[in-house]
């Protein structure tokens, strides 16, 4: 009994965990990033050699543009104020010259074959564009900067270095001129301690 409930606890666990890596892995489809400013192109990867009967393709779930083979494009207005174009012909490629980061989004291509219905999806993120006047300005400033930061904190060095190097030279000469001072002083000691002596010496014999 107790292997019994061991196996369904690890059943149970196994079952959990693929619940879980289904619900939060990605959906399929495919990714592009593009700067402000260039250019995008978005294919309908779908390999099929049926006879389309109609194409579609979706932002968001809002229709962009409506193809079908021998009769006209239909360009919805969202397409139109998002200047987005579309290939008439394979891969039925969206074209975007400029992109923006109001065309940031999620594109669905629909295509309706003899065969059933497949689609291609696209995830389309806009990043902010590099700006190249900015950039050199800065390295240019930096060109700049550093060399002078470098040649202060030389200069800087230079200049506590002489400071401590005179500072020392001050120490030793006034040490050099204490000394004979002392010198003399003890002599003069010494000189005092030696007559005093002497005068209390009484000489041996008087008359």
């Amino acid at each position: 009994m107790e292997d019994f409930s061991k196996y369904l606890g690890i059943n149970w666990t196994f079952f959990l965990t693929c619940c879980m890596f289904w619900i939060f892995s990605p959906a399929e489809g495919n990714n592009i990033s593009r700067e402000v400013g260039s250019p995008a192109i978005l294919y309908c990867n779908i390999s099929s050699n049926s006879t389309l009967n109609q194409l579609t393709w979706k932002m968001n779930t809002v229709p962009l543009f409506s193809f079908r083979p021998k009769e006209s494009l239909h360009k919805s207005e969202e397409a139109k104020r998002l200047n987005i174009n579309m290939l008439e012909s394979r891969p039925y490629a969206l074209v975007i010259e400029r992109v923006q980061k109001s065309h940031e989004g999620n594109y669905t291509c629909e295509i309706s074959t003899v065969l059933g219905v497949d689609e291609c999806k696209w995830e389309l993120k806009i990043t902010e564009e590099a700006v190249p006047g900015n950039l050199n300005k800065l390295m240019i400033v930096a060109a700049v900067v550093v060399p002078c930061a470098c040649c202060l904190i030389l200069i800087l060095a230079l200049i506590i270095l002489y400071r401590c190097h005179k500072q020392r030279a001050e120490n030793c000469s006034r040490t050099s001129e204490m000394q004979p001072e002392e010198v003399i002083y003890e002599n003069c000691l010494e000189n005092d301690v030696i007559r005093h002596q002497h005068g209390n010496i009484q000489p041996p014999f008087q008359d």
